[in-house]
């Protein structure tokens, strides 16, 4: 009987680093009928999502270690010894044959127990700052594949990267413009601008819009999608009520992002590498307000990384940041920035499907390490 192959999957925390693993551990389980192994923690997003697509996963007691001083640093020690002696143990009990690591603290025990038992790995970065994890780890990886260029500069000279873009959990739209005007409850002779942050939503984008729209401030012709987060949708919906005359659909969360982007004419949004990455795909353009206490600033580097290139705008989140959305915004409506044109831009930078290229250089790791034929 055939060996089964073995592959361990790191990354969680958020979904952008938990949303490309899920992509590619169902890509590996369909093309090999692999045997698909999670980490996580308890606290991430994967405690959710990974037993409802059918993955075991183990959890480790592993935390982020925080920038500023804080009690939480006096366990941090602890709790990573025993999350090493568990991923040996655990790693050692499936009979790994690959682990794959796509960021969040939880992937830092994993492929480093995974190195001392000579278990090959890989990594995927979404962001254009690779995080810590990923520049230690990356000159011992087998393979780095990345999603923005830029990133290259900030690892190893001798790191193996693969430029190739970020798995996307998108599903195909069927529905006619017309159509998915009249499911969202918007009108089909207006411009749709979306608004989101997150699952979370972001609350000072939120702040920024809602004092805009007190203002009186965007065009009858123009109708916002606002995704405002659960913890803020009651008091906005209401706020947004009393002002009136608006066209404005408030939802706390929009499970369907591929039909809002089917639908918006551009976005205000933050700058995770997830969220840009799909709004390539889509080619809409965007005006990035990056969350300013993300790890080293990445989404701002993001945001920047696409700005540069005549794809988006981007707007600081400081004190200044709805005077200056406010500027941006009115460029827009006087036609002082070309959207179309901007458009094209962004779906200039889509570089394909990026799971056949990951696939095949999983294939070249295995075939090498005599794990395939």
């Amino acid at each position: 009987m055939e060996k089964k192959i073995k592959i361990v999957m790191a990354g969680g925390g958020t979904g952008g680093h938990l949303f490309p693993a899920l992509e590619i551990a169902k890509a590996v389980k369909k093309k090999w009928q692999a045997d698909i192994l999670f980490f996580g923690t308890k606290n991430g997003l994967e405690n959710k999502k990974v037993p409802q697509e059918g993955f075991p996963i183990i959890y480790l007691p592993v935390t982020g270690f925080h920038r500023r001083i804080t009690v939480k640093n006096l366990t941090f020690p602890f709790k990573l010894l025993r999350s090493l002696a568990i991923c040996r143990k655990e790693l050692e009990a499936f009979e790994t044959d690959l682990a794959i690591g796509t960021g969040g603290y939880v992937m830092g025990p994993v492929l480093k127990s995974a190195q001392k038992l000579g278990i090959p790995f890989v990594l995927q970065e979404q962001n254009s700052y690779p995080g810590v994890t990923t520049r230690l780890l990356a000159a011992k990886a087998e393979r780095v594949f990345l999603a923005y260029k830029e990133a290259k500069q900030y690892l190893p000279l001798e790191s193996r990267t693969v430029l190739c873009g970020n798995p996307l959990p998108l599903t195909p739209v069927s529905e006619s413009r017309n159509e998915l005007m009249d499911e969202f409850g918007l009108s089909a002779e207006k411009k749709t601008i979306l608004i989101f942050g997150g699952s979370q939503g972001a609350a000072s984008i939120n702040e920024a819009v809602l004092r805009l729209l007190q203002d009186r401030f965007f065009p009858q012709e123009y109708q916002l999608l606002w995704q405002t987060g659960i913890w803020e949708y009651k008091s906005i919906a209401t706020a947004v009520k009393d002002i009136g005359a608006y066209s404005a659909r408030i939802l706390p969360f929009i499970d369907a992002m591929s039909k809002a982007y089917t639908i918006a004419d551009f976005a205000i949004c933050r700058a995770g590498a997830m969220t840009i990455s799909e709004l390539i795909f889509v080619g809409l353009p965007a005006t990035f307000i990056p969350y300013p206490h993300a790890a080293a600033d990445h989404q701002f580097h993001n945001a920047r990384s696409v700005a540069e290139k005549g794809a988006a705008l981007l707007v600081r989140d400081d004190e200044h940041m709805i005077d200056n959305l406010r500027k941006t915004l009115q460029n827009i409506f006087k036609g002082q920035v070309d959207l179309k044109q901007m458009s094209q831009k962004m779906k200039s930078l889509y570089k394909g499907d990026p799971l056949p290229v990951i696939l095949d250089h999983i294939e070249d790791v295995l075939r090498t390490r005599g794990v395939l034929e």
